[in-house]
């Protein structure tokens, strides 16, 4: 990997951008509440700010806000590093695991069936239908913070949501 430094007006641009730092993370936290064990073991600050001066090497202001910019690229980075942690063997204990002592087995089967398969999903996927269907974010929103049109987020959610019924279908 070639090493790039920051010009002056790139490292000013991210010098501003570290007030995006914080409040990225504790959405990403507030998003994820089963990754606040695995959090712990990992310096997500440190992941933010490296995430912001690489984004400061290709912000265009002409193309996208840098609140949108930057949040959008401290959270892939995140995703990335809680992604690569699990790789590493540094599991974490998911709330959906810890069960009732008598549960009822069908149900268990299905909960557990539905975790697979949202694991399987792409972290893109998985974002998209909790903004979507948990968090209720509007196509609107949605498309100004990713930049294209309405129609075509609809169309993403979708599809999501068709890789997860296949996914699903799939499973034993």
């Amino acid at each position: 990997m070639t090493k790039r430094r920051l010009t002056p007006e790139q490292q000013q641009l991210a010098a501003q951008a570290v007030k995006f730092v914080q409040p990225a993370v504790a959405s990403f936290l507030r998003r994820n509440p089963d990754l606040r064990r695995l959090a712990t073991t990992l310096d997500l600050q440190s992941v933010a700010m490296l995430a912001v001066c690489s984004a400061a090497l290709t912000f265009n202001p002409k193309r996208s806000k840098p609140q949108t910019y930057f949040g959008s690229a401290i959270r892939h980075a995140l995703y990335r590093e809680v992604l690569t942690a699990q790789k590493r063997g540094r599991r974490f204990v998911a709330s959906d695991d810890i069960r009732d002592p008598q549960p009822n087995t069908a149900k268990l089967r299905q909960e557990e069936k539905a975790m697979r398969a949202l694991r399987m999903l792409s972290a893109y996927d998985r974002t998209l239908l909790e903004d979507r269907l948990i968090e209720q974010v509007t196509l609107e929103q949605l498309s100004s913070e990713q930049r294209c049109d309405p129609r075509t987020i609809s169309k993403r959610v979708s599809e999501a949501l068709a890789k997860l019924r296949q996914i699903v279908s799939d499973l034993p």
